[in-house]
């Protein structure tokens, strides 16, 4: 008997969740409102968001979930809610905003669970007003010819990898025409030695993509060469690339 309870204070010493998200905020409460988008800027409706507290202690952990809401017909929320005093200012712990995609027609849109959450950090006063938004891109395909592919070496390869805007509105994006975060397939499309065939590769549709093709011939150096692209509906774009 004094084992189980001794495991049983440790996992809730461990981890702590305390759920607030039915309580209203009357007074000093902190705004966090926004808008979910996918391409061509149409919104994205029946998206769950919610505002959690985080805060290590060491061996475990606390969560509060403070607030949750679902975007509306125009892709916008609003959650408001009351910040602690042990949660304001420069504190162990931070807010992170989270969003659920899995409402999401998966044939559709573009896989994005990797991109399903924001760190707000401190709050340093109530009465604060938070804006954000969100891009979750529709899927299309490019198709990549490769000529003249036969490797002479078994180290020879040539993979074609997109990166596509997905994610926060972060202002300007550095490497890609677009103001929001990237995001990367992940190297799917390759052809080596045994594999000689280059499948279709993802992209955002409605939008620009950046292409990342490496290369690697007679088992020298690897060649690497960037391209922009432009994916418009119904896309049926073909690009030849030579080995």
């Amino acid at each position: 008997m004094k084992k189980i309870l001794f495991i049983l204070t440790a996992v809730l010493f461990i981890s702590c969740d305390k759920d607030d998200t039915d309580l209203t905020c009357l007074s000093d409460c902190t705004l966090i409102q926004g808008q979910f988008l996918t391409s061509k800027g149409a919104p994205l409706q029946n998206v769950n968001v919610s505002i959690n507290y985080y805060e290590s202690h060491g061996i475990g952990a606390s969560i509060r979930r403070i607030k949750k809401a679902k975007t509306d017909e125009n892709g916008n929320f609003q959650m408001k809610f009351y910040i602690n005093n042990d949660e304001l200012g420069k504190v162990p712990g931070y807010f992170q905003f989270v969003y659920d995609y899995s409402e999401l027609d998966s044939e559709v849109f573009i896989d994005s669970s990797e991109y399903n959450s924001y760190v707000i950090g401190s709050i340093y006063s109530r009465d604060t007003i938070i804006d954000v938004e969100f891009y979750n891109p529709k899927k299309a395909y490019i198709t990549i010819n490769l000529n003249n592919f036969i490797p002479t070496n078994q180290d020879d390869f040539f993979t074609v990898s997109s990166l596509y805007p997905i994610g926060r509105r972060i202002g300007q994006n550095q490497f890609i025409s677009s103001p929001y975060q990237l995001g990367y397939d992940g190297n799917k499309a390759f052809a080596t030695a045994i594999y000689t065939t280059v499948d279709s590769v993802l992209v955002a549709e409605s939008d620009y993509n950046r292409l990342s093709i490496m290369k690697r011939k007679n088992g020298g150096e690897t060649l690497e060469e960037n391209h922009e692209i432009f994916v418009p509906v119904d896309s049926s774009i073909v690009l030849d690339y030579d080995y």
